[in-house]
């Protein structure tokens, strides 16, 4: 067996790309399925299609089953279009939080930016797989970011209630949930 590609780190997978991924599987299989179904067929189509069915029988189950599981996880409410916005989402919540007196002290001229500005602007410095946890968790209380993220109360950026607050309105925006959501 030859390895392809060496020294590259795993990509990770959120569960919501899992879920797409499945779910364009089964319909590509069942309209595969519904184009191959013989018109007024004989015994040979319809064994051949039985014994098709019974060879692939266990991983149809399984994936059917993976399926049904992320559907009634917190990311089975989730819009396939949020997708779309996972690298913007990523990109903010890996970006090492600025402020704007860092920025002046190293002789940066900072103009003083608006408040929806300065959200765009910060980050939260998480790691990749705490990242990968928030997206396939999507939290909703300050007990579940606790639970998902390492020592976040010893984190300068992420040491207040209200940056953590802003940081679950942040993930329920991405997951389309209402404020009435965080607790």
């Amino acid at each position: 067996m030859e390895v392809l590609q060496s020294g590259n780190d795993p990509a990770l997978v959120t569960n919501l790309e899992v879920m797409q991924l499945l779910q364009e599987r089964i319909a590509a299989r069942q309209q595969q399925q519904q184009s191959q179904t013989p018109n007024g067929g004989g015994a040979t189509d319809e064994s051949n299609s039985t014994n098709r069915n019974s060879a692939f029988q266990n991983r149809d189950w399984i994936e059917q089953t993976v399926l049904n599981h992320l559907q009634s996880s917190p990311v089975g409410g989730i819009n396939v279009e949020s997708l779309q916005n996972i690298p913007t989402l990523v990109e903010q919540l890996r970006r090492a939080p600025t402020t704007s007196n860092a920025a002046s002290s190293i002789g940066v001229q900072v103009s003083s930016p608006t408040d929806e500005q300065q959200e765009q602007l910060s980050g939260y410095g998480l790691t990749n797989t705490e990242i990968l946890q928030l997206l396939n968790h999507l939290p909703t209380s300050l007990v579940e970011l606790h639970l998902l993220i390492d020592d976040l109360e010893k984190r300068e950026h992420l040491d207040e209630e209200e940056k953590q607050m802003e940081l679950l309105q942040l993930i329920s925006q991405f997951a389309g949930k209402t404020d009435e959501g965080i607790e």
